[in-house]
């Protein structure tokens, strides 16, 4: 759960039951509320001074504090703080007047509904507020860091806006003659041509401004300040120079030979397998667009095109027969629909068509086209033969999309909805009904895992965790699965993201607590001395009351607390530092041990184990899979073990899925190993750990 997606609220009320009811609404609604509760301005100001807060909800009128007062308070400090109001339902008081003030909103209490969505509407506001102030500093940086690299660029840099140059480098002043930028400021791009090569810029320029050029690179005859002439290459790309929307000339030292250069970059844009453009230009080519698009007058399409069945023909051929049918599939869609735009192969079993100046309607029929074309496509795969359909999704360009990664998650996204519903079909993704649904399926998931949790409708499983170097004593990990009204088991996958959408991890946390510590007691009374691994979630790090709640357990079960080892993922843990930090210490206090999991993928990865003292390292599965042919991943789990076992701690290969790992692993150092190879997950803990790997 990343911290970006919690909203932090400072709320001023004098009946705690009627805060939790309106914060109960949020919550199911899907929204992760960490809630601080204030009486006065005292301790709203101790408060602000402490934490960071993202929204004030107050009543109007409260024994020691009234809505004014909070509002002259807030806006002394100067902050991008909201503050919500929640008004009688039957008083006089202005609404307006009090919004005048600078409340954002104003809500009857009796309207729980319609403060949930005055709520969402300004966690979202503050939201992209903050990220326009972030995106402006770091626009400035980057410009500024910019502006050097252009000064002291070798190639002929100038910026040209209506066509009119703004600016221009040293290089590109010396390329044409001149001695200071005031020469060439408000100069028109016209006057740097040859009278017989202007109407080919002219023309140039026209159709670059309408979106209509492929390529983004000009031959043509310039002339200096004496009138010269001489050969150049223009590049042309959108810009900004101070704010303002321009278009970019760059003019390539010669130094190197043009042949080459041209050879290289052309292969720097294809995908060697298929010979079609590769991700890397797609994504240049999107982002091209999506700035054209930002006014209004150019807009697009991407599609994304899944094969359907790649699995099994890649079973089935083997690695090399489904290379031969992504390399013939490619041929076929660049022969039939190439020409509509920038056709890549993405990844895998995935192309990628970006469309210029298409509407929603055409881009649909373009995508059933393609349905069509693959469906009645035959594939030679050596001697023998395959086929194949596909699930196409559809993300629209327009003045409303933001940043490339979000139109290719929307395509991707669209063809895993087509695929869902049977595959040879195309889904035109769109956002605000997608999440608008994913939001309905979240809020019915939350109300089936409160059902769960109040009818002890979840289950435990366990996985060994067993030592590489014979080291006594039994561990386990506990898992829980959750089983639903038809007492089918429902995977943590599948509940757990709602479970942290609606505030609700925490108490699944103390239910798989509860029963594992049961389990020990139960172990522990037949002489079996087995220590239980149990994940921790956010929702418990965050949560005040789980370090006294879980003290009280240890001291009612009485089992010994060292045999417990509660693991937080390495991703929360640098998420909420602070309140990690503060649960590993009480978790100290009370005997028992720690453990980080998902380890190994960040990049600041040995920070956090300097400020969690933590006894267990477990390894990120994904440096684990394959681990026998992959040397880099060698490398780093070596360096995890060595560096784990430099502070004392023990560390821990999860996924190990094969024989070949162990040999590895061993040689790597690791202490425990984790995985299917040894065991799936069951309701019963028994492992022979005395019988050997």
């Amino acid at each position: 759960m990343s911290s970006d997606n919690v909203l932090k609220l400072l709320t001023l009320f004098d009946a705690s039951e009627e805060a939790e009811a309106l914060l109960n609404v949020l919550r199911n609604a899907g929204m992760v509320v960490r809630d601080t509760r204030v009486e006065d301005e005292e301790d709203m100001s101790a408060a602000l001074e402490e934490n960071t807060f993202d929204m004030i909800l107050t009543r109007y009128e409260l024994p020691l504090i009234n809505a004014r007062q909070v509002l002259e308070f807030t806006t002394r400090l100067g902050r991008d703080l909201p503050v919500v109001v929640i008004m009688p339902d039957n008083g006089n008081q202005s609404c307006a007047e009090i919004m005048q003030m600078g409340a954002r909103d104003c809500v009857p209490l009796g309207q729980p509904d319609r403060l949930r969505y005055v709520i969402q509407r300004e966690f979202e506001d503050l939201q992209n507020r903050r990220a326009l102030r972030r995106a402006e500093k770091m626009l400035h940086e980057t410009e500024k860091r910019a502006r050097a690299l252009i000064d002291s660029s070798r190639d002929a840099i100038a910026y040209v806006h209506e066509g009119m140059h703004i600016y221009a480098n040293k290089a590109y002043l010396d390329t044409f003659g001149y001695e200071d930028i005031e020469d060439v400021e408000g100069m028109p791009i016209m006057d740097m041509v040859t009278a017989e090569d202007s109407p080919k810029l002219k023309e140039f320029l026209k159709n670059y401004s309408k979106g209509n050029i492929e390529d983004q690179s000009l031959d043509i005859a310039a002339k200096n300040s004496e009138g010269e002439a001489f050969d150049i290459t223009m590049e042309f790309s959108p810009a900004s120079m101070d704010g303002e929307a321009c278009t970019q000339i760059i003019i390539r030292s010669q130094e190197a030979s043009k042949e080459l250069e041209q050879k290289l970059n052309a292969l720097s844009k294809q995908d060697l397998l298929t010979g079609l453009y590769n991700r890397t230009y797609l994504i240049e080519q999107l982002d091209l667009l999506i700035s054209r698009a930002m006014d209004g007058s150019v807009q697009g399409a991407l599609l994304f095109i899944l094969l359907d069945r790649y699995d099994e023909i890649k079973q089935a051929h083997g690695i090399a027969g489904s290379d031969l049918l992504l390399t013939d599939i490619a041929t076929l869609l660049k022969e039939k629909v190439g020409h509509l735009g920038v056709l890549a192969h993405f990844e895998g079993p995935g192309y990628a068509l970006l469309i210029p100046k298409i509407d929603a309607k055409k881009a649909e029929q373009v995508a059933a086209g393609i349905c069509k074309l693959i469906n009645d496509h035959i594939s030679d795969i050596g001697e023998k033969t395959a086929t194949t359909t596909a699930s196409v999704g559809i993300s629209l360009v327009n003045e409303t999309t933001k940043r490339a990664s979000d139109t290719i998650s929307h395509a991707e996204r669209g063809s895993q909805l087509a695929h869902k519903e049977g595959g040879n079909r195309f889904n035109l993704y769109n956002p605000a009904i997608e999440d608008l649904e994913e939001n309905e399926q979240l809020t019915m998931r939350a109300a089936q895992i409160k059902a769960a949790l109040k009818a002890n409708r979840f289950q435990l499983v366990f996985q060994p965790v067993v030592s590489l170097h014979g080291e006594p004593g039994e561990h386990y990990e506990v898992l829980v699965r959750m089983v639903d009204e038809n007492k089918q088991l429902v995977m943590p996958e599948d509940f757990l993201p709602a479970a942290e959408k609606a505030d609700l991890t925490m108490y699944i946390d103390r239910w798989v607590i509860a029963r594992a510590i049961m389990v020990l007691a139960e172990r522990h009374k037949e002489g079996l001395k087995s220590r239980l691994f149990i994940k921790l979630s956010a929702g418990s790090l965050c949560d005040e009351g789980f370090l006294p709640w879980l003290a009280e357990r240890f001291k009612s079960s009485h089992v010994d607390a060292e045999s417990l080892i509660f693991e937080i993922n390495e991703e929360t843990g640098l998420n909420f530092m602070k309140q990690a930090r503060h649960v590993v210490e009480g978790i100290k206090q009370l005997h028992a041990r720690a453990a980080l999991e998902g380890f190994g993928l960040e990049q600041n990865t040995f920070q956090s184990l300097k400020h969690l003292d933590v006894d267990y390292v477990k390894i990120h599965g994904d440096l684990i899979r394959n681990l026998a042919t992959n040397v880099e991943n060698q490398e780093k789990v070596k360096a995890i073990a060595e560096t784990a076992g430099g502070q004392g701690k023990q560390s821990i290969a999860a996924f190990v899925e094969d024989a070949n790992s162990l040999a590895v692993l061993w040689q790597c150092s690791v202490d425990f190993i984790q995985g299917h190879f040894l065991q799936q997950p069951a309701t019963e803990l028994s492992y022979d750990f005395e019988g050997g790997i």
